[in-house]
């Protein structure tokens, strides 16, 4: 029987402006509304896995359940990005491409981002060793405050793996000073490295925030699985609750935030609070990068548009996503 004890743990951290702040924790779990008094309760049971089960009340979904991604809901970003901290700004090694069924399709109700080992040359002229896809709402679907969303994903397997589920302003505001909220992250790789834990019953969600780079700083995070009921193994679902001045974040059915933020949260005092605005949706999976510091496997990757390497179970390497869930809340 799978295990549905969480741990979670927060840390602040600064980037550009100095080093790490001792970690800290909220206790904070009210949630105001219009001025009165919201408390989230998880529907009862479960739809996938872990997951919470599905609301009845959802303003906007996607079911995936066309056999083609819905361009009415979603748009792709594509190529490597380098804004002149590497691709995507975290010297990442995939290009992302753009409508291609090698990397992003749906399968069984199911939306599936596989990243490839292949050499390729991007949308921007940039050479690369893996392509992948990065999908958003961006332009086409804004998430406001006073609302809730729910994903519910499993997460994939592979050294140099960088799923993520995350927002960025919907009008466009520079980063950090626009903020940025990461509902999920997760390093792929399974095992132990240089005194670092195993990563696979690991997630993190974290709210970045600043003036102007290199002035950045954030809050994060992490929650950790029972190592029988890992994300990569089993489906998981994330909520968040975005409202005026607060933002939580809840795993599966818990009814306690395993990340909670407020104007109040040091450093986030320091500066003025980003977050009461809309955002947008962003779902990909990078390769590489700055999150695991660099550790990349290429074995470990798929290297067609089959996994014939990974034939047995091929979804084991791609970030898998059943359904998202959009309420505005009263």
């Amino acid at each position: 029987m799978k295990s549905l004890k969480f741990i979670s743990l927060l840390f602040i951290f600064s980037c550009g402006g100095g080093g790490a702040s001792d970690a800290t924790s909220s206790s904070d779990s009210g949630n105001l509304i219009n001025n009165g008094i919201y408390s989230y309760s998880p529907p009862i049971g479960t739809s996938t896995d872990n997951c919470v089960a599905r609301s009845s009340s959802s303003n906007w979904s996607e079911n995936f359940n066309e056999t083609i991604l819905d361009t009415s809901k979603w748009s792709f970003d594509e190529g490597c990005n380098n804004n002149g901290g590497g691709c995507n700004g975290n010297n990442e090694l995939q290009n992302y491409t753009r409508n291609d069924s090698d990397n992003l399709f749906i399968d069984n109700g199911m939306l599936k981002i596989q990243p490839i080992y292949e050499q390729n040359i991007g949308s921007d002229n940039i050479p690369q060793d893996y392509t992948s896809a990065k999908i958003m709402t961006k332009d086409k679907f804004a998430i406001g405050s006073n609302s809730r969303i729910t994903v519910c994903f499993k997460l994939p397997e592979g050294t140099g793996l960088w799923p993520a589920i995350w927002m960025l302003p919907y009008d466009g505001s520079l980063w950090p000073s626009g903020g940025e909220i990461d509902l999920i992250e997760a390093k792929g790789r399974s095992y132990p490295d240089q005194g670092s834990p195993t990563q696979n019953n690991i997630v993190s969600s974290a709210v970045h925030f600043g003036t102007e780079w290199p002035d950045h700083k954030y809050i994060v995070g992490e929650s950790y699985s029972s190592i029988e009921n890992t994300f990569q193994d089993y489906f998981h679902s994330m909520t968040l609750i975005f409202q005026e001045n607060k933002i939580d974040f809840y795993i599966d059915n818990a009814t306690n935030p395993h990340l909670s933020i407020n104007p109040s949260i040091f450093p986030l005092n320091q500066y003025n609070y980003p977050f009461n605005r809309d955002y947008y949706l962003i779902l990909n999976v990078a390769v590489g990068g700055n999150f695991d510091a660099g550790r990349i496997e290429s074995s470990e990757i798929c290297s067609d548009s089959m996994c014939s390497n990974f034939s047995d179970n091929p979804d084991k390497k791609r970030l898998l996503i059943d359904w998202i869930e959009y309420e505005v809340l009263n």
